[in-house]
């Protein structure tokens, strides 16, 4: 016991004297007190050459052992075959690990095929990653699976970017040359990357996709009302703030105010629709075209065109009945309408005013009765061009004057003919 204190009394006066400056602020050390009675101390520190620097060893003779110490960290922010270093990796940090795999052994003149493949076993992306390769002088680079280049008198590859976890491959065939007689082959590749920080986020964007059609008849009368319809529909996402709808219309279409109309149409939400009437008049036989374009912020302007074929409705009408008559006698009459023209006629009617007195009214096709005004109205379906439609209405004669009927045939509800017959009466008949 006498001893162990002697000995760290003498320990802490040693240590006193190294640290001690001399006159000139030197730190030369003074001689180190004698150890008698003690055993003779070991070895403390042994120099053991490491990568790195030296690491300090306990001797096995030492009474008085070190506390093991840590291996030292070495920065690396690459991986390599050709040599194998135990790395602890830092979280969020990018590590990588290169293996290759070749053959055990290969014949005089034959190809080595190597894999080589790279694993992130870090916790982080590793960017820019990119392999370097050596080996035997003689053998020269063949078929590889990823295109490569020269870097620093070395041949490198491509790698690109090795999320953590993830593995990639490269495959190569070294080809020995004609003068190539090696004993053993030997290669070495080695990955660099460099690291980086991102952040990535993604905004919707809400976009309006604006479509247009138009509704427009293919055939229209001349001197009759016609209406083309503009839809504008909105079958995006995001709402579209002022829509411009502008008509351009030819000489043959009039409106009302102008042949250049321009409309605005408020706010147009995702999936919502606007329709809009254009009420026009065909004052032209023939082809006609207009044009209608939208317009609206953040979306593509949409023009269309429609079409129209404006065509005379070329009818005739006829009214017939007998030529005299005796009061009180019953009278037939009749009226032939024709589509004398080439193309077929919708909409159309014929009125007819009756003669004052005709009593005990019948008809055929069921007309309409206006009894205040004495008129008859028939509508009719569709005429084909060269067709003709015959109507029948018949009555007494109930006074003595003469029975004058009036037909007049119309065309989407503009008069475009007229006909008339007269029935002499002859008045009360003598017996």
């Amino acid at each position: 016991m006498r001893s162990w204190k002697r000995f760290v009394r003498l320990a802490a006066y040693a240590a006193a004297c190294v640290s001690t400056p001399d006159a000139f602020g030197q730190n030369d050390p003074l001689p180190p007190p004698s150890f008698n009675g003690l055993p003779a101390p070991a070895t403390l520190f042994a120099a053991k050459p490491v990568d790195g620097g030296l690491v300090p060893l306990a001797s096995s003779t030492s009474p008085y052992p070190l506390p093991a110490l840590p291996a030292p960290t070495v920065p690396n922010n690459s991986g390599s075959s050709t040599r194998s270093v135990a790395v602890i990796p830092v979280t969020g940090q990018p590590s990588l690990n290169v293996k290759q795999s070749l053959p055990e052994s290969i014949g005089p003149g034959q190809a080595v095929a190597a894999e080589i493949s790279v694993t992130n076993t870090g916790g982080k992306i590793a960017e820019n990653v990119v392999l370097l390769g050596w080996w035997t002088d003689g053998y020269d680079l063949g078929e590889t699976s990823v295109a490569s280049y020269s870097m620093n008198g070395k041949r490198a590859w491509g790698m690109g970017a090795i999320a953590a976890g993830e593995t990639r491959s490269l495959k190569v065939k070294l080809v020995p040359g004609a003068n190539a007689r090696p004993t053993e082959f030997r290669s070495g590749f080695d990955a660099t990357f460099s690291s980086s920080s991102s952040d990535t986020r993604s905004v919707k964007v809400l976009k309006p996709e604006l479509s247009l059609h138009i509704t427009a008849p293919d055939t229209a009368l001349l001197g009759q009302p016609i209406t083309v319809t503009v839809k504008i529909k909105n079958s995006g996402s995001g709402t579209v703030g002022k829509i411009t709808v502008q008509a351009v219309l030819p000489e043959s279409l009039k409106h009302p105010k102008a042949q250049d109309l321009i409309t605005d149409v408020a706010a147009l939400a995702g999936g919502a629709s606007e329709s809009m009437p254009l009420e026009l008049t065909a004052n032209r036989a023939g082809e006609s075209k207009g044009k209608i374009r939208v317009e609206a912020e953040g979306c593509e302007a949409i023009e269309q065109e429609f079409r129209v074929n404006v065509i005379e409705a070329k009818l005739a009408v006829t009214l017939s009945g007998p030529k005299a008559i005796y009061q009180n006698w019953p009278a037939t009459f009749e009226a032939v309408i024709e589509n004398q023209g080439t193309y077929p006629v919708k909409g159309a009617s014929l009125e007819v005013k009756l003669p004052t007195g005709l009593t005990d009214l019948r008809a055929s096709d069921k007309p309409g009765h206006n009894a205040g005004r004495n008129l008859i109205v028939w509508t009719l379906d569709t005429l084909q061009p060269g067709e003709k439609k015959t109507v029948i209405w018949f009555g007494f004669a109930k006074q003595a004057e003469d029975l004058f009927s009036a037909g007049t045939l119309s065309v989407g509800g503009a008069p475009i003919r007229r006909a008339e017959w007269t029935t002499k009466n002859l008045g009360a008949e003598v017996k």
